[in-house]
């Protein structure tokens, strides 16, 4: 009987400790860990840089000489040596000498992204100033001394008449010149140190002026040129200036998009009206009538520019000249 009191006894305390080591084993065996995530964010890799020109300020100066004063004294009026040419108009260039084109002002891509670098030349004037004619046909047909001054940029050349003219060009960009690079915990997209093969484009002016005698007290316009660089956009038009001659344009619009809205607007945008029949689409061009074009530039205040509006809301400008 003692026995089995014992026994029994040593039973019971079998089990509670072994209840006993069940429970601890299982508090050894439990832990956690928490990952602390880093986003490593957006490179941007849309790099728009060009390098601008400096020291242009006298690059585009320029003499107009309907009478071929210079021709016959071979200097300028403070006695500088100039060989003459065939247009009448001198622009000094980098070697001293004299042309009628000023020297070629270059823009150098640094770019990872196409990028259109646009030149805006605006024109003040005075009523002794030079006339600005629109052709050679017009230079040709004056009278009165007359000047037919060309903005060009790239490939991209527009006659500049007092209101003005603008010229672009397509600057490919050189995505293998850049790398990603850790820069002080970030990432940074760059120019590898010493990349070649960028791209470039020049702009220059150039000038004609016809042979007729001028008044003693003549003078030249002022054209200012203002550059900007954007991100390279296809146009929908293939050119976007108009004049009496050239009055039409080709339309290469995607198969889901149509002209929404034309309108003719003043040289700054304002006094817009919009146009129904005043313009024809045939195919892909799209022509507005001579008569109109003249009529619109003709208008006390002249009405020097047309709107397209799309259907996917784009828009774009073309010229009257």
């Amino acid at each position: 009987m003692k026995l089995r009191k014992f026994m029994a006894g040593t039973l019971a305390a079998t089990m509670v400790l072994g209840s006993s080591m069940m429970v601890f084993a299982a508090d050894d065996n439990t832990g956690s860990a928490t990952g602390t995530g880093t986003s490593v964010g957006h490179v941007d890799k849309e790099v728009l840089k060009v390098t601008l020109p400096t020291g242009t300020d006298s690059t585009f100066n320029y003499w107009v000489d309907p009478e071929r004063v210079i021709d016959e004294a071979g200097t300028l009026a403070d006695s500088t040596a100039v060989s003459k040419n065939d247009d009448g108009v001198y622009f000094k260039q980098s070697d001293n000498t004299y042309a009628s084109s000023s020297n070629d002002v270059e823009f150098e891509g640094k770019n990872s992204v196409a990028v259109d670098v646009s030149v805006v030349a605006e024109v003040t004037t005075t009523d002794k100033d030079i006339t600005l004619v629109a052709d050679d046909d017009a230079l040709e047909a004056a009278k009165t001394p007359a000047l037919l001054m060309k903005l060009t940029v790239g490939d991209d050349t527009k006659v500049i008449t007092s209101e003005g003219a603008k010229a672009k060009a397509k600057l490919d960009g050189v995505p293998g010149n850049f790398e990603i690079k850790a820069d002080n915990g970030n990432y940074v997209y760059s120019a590898k140190t010493g990349a070649t093969g960028w791209k470039k484009t020049a702009l220059k002016l150039s000038g004609k002026t016809n042979k007729v005698e001028i008044p003693s007290d003549m003078t030249a316009p002022s054209i200012k040129l203002t550059w900007t660089i954007e991100k390279h956009a296809e146009s929908y038009l293939s050119s976007t200036t108009m004049t009496a001659t050239n009055n039409s344009v080709t339309l290469s619009l995607p198969d889901d998009v149509t002209i929404s809205k034309v309108e003719v607007t003043q040289a700054d945008g304002s006094g817009a009206i919009a146009l129904t029949d005043q313009y024809t689409v045939n195919g892909t061009t799209l022509t507005v009538p001579a008569s109109n074009i003249t009529a619109w530039i003709g208008l006390e205040t002249p009405y020097t520019k047309m709107v397209l509006t799309f259907s996917d809301s784009t828009s774009e400008i073309v010229t009257f000249q």
